[in-house]
């Protein structure tokens, strides 16, 4: 593309009464920007040159303005509003303060537009027109986010802790009066959970109705709430009732709307009569949809990968006959380390796909326990002779937990398996896409049942002649940092080799300093509060077990890191300098997004790749091929400090 402008890194935002018009978020010399789309020329323009990017953008009903969450290295910020065509940005909403972005929604027929923000611990909702003074709504404790504002400008949706006793509470704009709210537990001490996914955009007169999907009997349902009758569904058994996990959104007039679920780390989407009870799968390509949008003329935009494929645009067409399209040529493969979005997706049971690495294989693996079978994507390099394997292996740990690992393109995969190692993807006990039993069912033991999981599939791996004991290690970004750390103290004869990046380090130091919408993650994990199950956080805590760790370690962190901070890094290697365990530290900007400081954390890859090269096939064959009782003594002692400028 010219003017510099890259591949995209989510999908295109349209102006609902102006088709024409729409906003993306693409890579501009590895960072990603701003960019406004004109669908009639055919023209992309770079609207933002953030020193940091600027992943969240959106453009107004009608086209005129483009709007993107201006924020600091710790995600602190302002929106900002420019002109479609060009022209100095300002504040989107006067008298609104700068804090965390809380999400943001529109109203087509009123023009006006409704902003959430994080200030302190508490949670703002602003509405006005856009350029134009804006007044408070209302206000509550702790972490919610605007998902939705009705037609007209009725009522505000807003969504907090899907689990609570109010997961969705709904808000008069003009009285700031609390009207309804939706719980998320069903009432039936069975759990359960609510999300809000957004209004009806077509109802100008009748009574609001809000999409919903609903967690009930291990289920997720599509339903929707309509003012003064409360919720609908068609119940259990319905084709609206889903093994998975599942997300949608409305598509077009009606109570339609289009779902995408998640299961066993790939994904669909199909159409959905909410009158009816019916679904209808729309024929896309295997692999992952990692996001998708609507456009006025009802065509579906949806960035989607597969093993060995980076992500690239589809565009599908649910009312004709016609499949899905690429729109674009391939990319080229990223070789800097950074993931698709959130270095998160991974890759699949397929052989070398454009942009993989030539001969290598991949696989899937299912490891059976009492409690389930533990999926894992397997990548190896190339070579299948006896001269070639056990490889030395590094699992990537993905973070979360409510994430999962993908059949998608994976940039630290691709680099690894170069390198000669075999690649590891587990979705581990937490993760989505197997059903909220595997996602929640572990008792409230953090981080210690994943880290089973994890030895599990070693060893599995290990019996299969696929990794070599006294050669396996583990990498992960955030809580997949988190279980790096963990395991190294845990299970200090598995894991020969550490590599962390934004860990938590100490829980208990974490949680306190963490954000609102972090601390309720952290209250569902656990049960509680460190105040109030302090045993389960000592248990899951790096610190509880670091006189037992024996390194070698890597660790990477961020000073601006509100959601794993600093300072609790900072205590863990002081402990590790005190017991002399080697280890090397790395210092980089742009807070907890990698995408913030795309050259420092590719300068950090790079160096943990090589520390895993030297560590790994210097590591001597034991005789115990499932404990890999490391000596230790060929790891010299040391510490290294380094800081990367932004």
């Amino acid at each position: 593309m010219s003017g510099g402008i890259g591949t995209a890194v989510h999908v295109p935002s349209f102006a609902v009464r102006d088709g024409r018009r729409a906003v993306e978020t693409r890579y501009v010399d590895g960072l990603p920007q701003i960019v406004a789309w004109d669908l009639t020329t055919g023209q992309r323009r770079q609207v933002t040159t953030a020193p940091l990017g600027v992943e969240t953008a959106a453009i107004e009903p009608d086209g005129h303005g483009l709007w993107w969450f201006d924020a600091d290295p710790g995600g602190q910020g302002r929106w900002l509003r420019g002109p479609f065509e060009g022209g100095h940005p300002r504040p989107a909403l006067d008298g609104v303060p700068a804090g965390r972005m809380h999400g943001l929604a529109f109203d087509p027929r009123s023009g006006l537009a409704a902003v959430g923000v994080g200030v302190a611990d508490r949670s703002r909702y602003y509405l006005g027109r856009p350029g134009e003074h804006a007044r408070l709504v209302a206000e509550e404790p702790g972490y919610a986010a605007v998902v939705g504002l009705a037609p007209g400008g009725r009522l505000l949706a807003t969504a907090g802790y899907p689990a609570g006793p109010a997961a969705v509470r709904l808000w008069s704009p003009a009285s700031g009066v609390l009207v309804d709210s939706i719980p998320g537990a069903a009432g039936d001490g069975d759990g359960g959970a609510a999300w809000a996914l957004g209004f009806r955009p077509d109802l100008t007169t009748a009574r609001p109705e809000l999409l919903l999907v609903l967690e009930r009997a291990g289920r997720y349902t599509l339903a929707f709430w309509r003012q003064g009758e409360g919720i609908r569904t068609h119940g259990p058994g319905s084709a609206l009732d889903f093994d998975t996990e599942i997300t949608a959104c409305w598509y077009g007039p009606g109570r339609t709307a289009l779902v995408q679920q998640d299961r066993a780390g790939r994904s669909r989407l199909l159409r959905a009569d909410l009158d009816r009870g019916t679904t209808t799968v729309l024929p896309t390509p295997e692999g992952t949809i990692i996001d998708f949008s609507c456009a006025p003329d009802r065509t579906v935009h949806c960035l989607w990968s597969r093993d060995g494929e980076p992500p690239r645009p589809l565009i599908c067409y649910p009312e004709s006959a016609e499949g899905a399209e690429y729109p674009e040529p391939p990319a080229r493969p990223d070789r800097s380390g950074r993931s698709g979005r959130s270095g998160r997706s991974t890759t699949a049971s397929r052989g070398t796909a454009p942009g993989g690495t030539t001969g290598s294989r991949r696989r899937e693996l299912w490891t059976r326990r009492p409690y389930g079978q533990i999926h894992s994507f397997v990548a190896t390099p190339p070579g299948l002779g006896a001269g070639h394997r056990p490889w030395p292996t590094v699992f990537l740990v993905h973070g979360g937990p409510h994430t999962h690992d993908r059949d998608a393109y994976d940039a630290r995969t691709e680099a690894l398996v170069r390198a000669g190692f075999a690649v590891v993807r587990t979705n581990y006990r937490g993760s989505t896409g197997y059903g909220p039993r595997w996602r929640d069912d572990f008792g409230h033991r953090v981080g210690l049942a994943q880290l089973e999981d994890l030895a599990a599939v070693r060893g599995h791996l290990i019996d299969a002649g696929v990794s070599e004991p006294g050669r396996t290690g583990l990498c992960g970004y955030s809580w997949g940092g988190y279980l790096t750390l963990l395991a190294m103290g845990v299970q200090p004869r598995l894991w020969d080799v550490g590599l962390a990046v934004a860990p938590v380090a100490d829980y208990t130091a974490a949680y306190r300093a963490t954000t609102p919408a972090l601390r309720e993650v952290d209250d569902r994990l656990f049960g509680g509060t460190p105040e109030q199950v302090p045993h389960r956080y000592r248990a899951a805590c790096p610190m509880t077990y670091v006189g037992r760790v024996r390194g070698p370690l890597f660790l990477a962190a961020s000073a601006d890191d509100e959601k794993c901070p600093p300072e609790q890094i900072e205590r863990y290697l002081a402990a590790l300098r005190r017991r002399d365990v080697p280890h090397r530290v790395r210092w980089l900007g742009g807070g907890h997004d990698v995408g913030r400081d795309p050259a420092g954390h590719a300068a950090a890859w790079a160096a943990m790749v090589r520390y895993a090269d030297d560590t790994l096939r210097a590591s001597p064959r034991t005789a115990d091929r499932r404990t890999s009782g490391r000596t230790g003594s060929h790891h010299p002692v040391h510490h290294t400090e380094e800081r990367s400028t932004p």
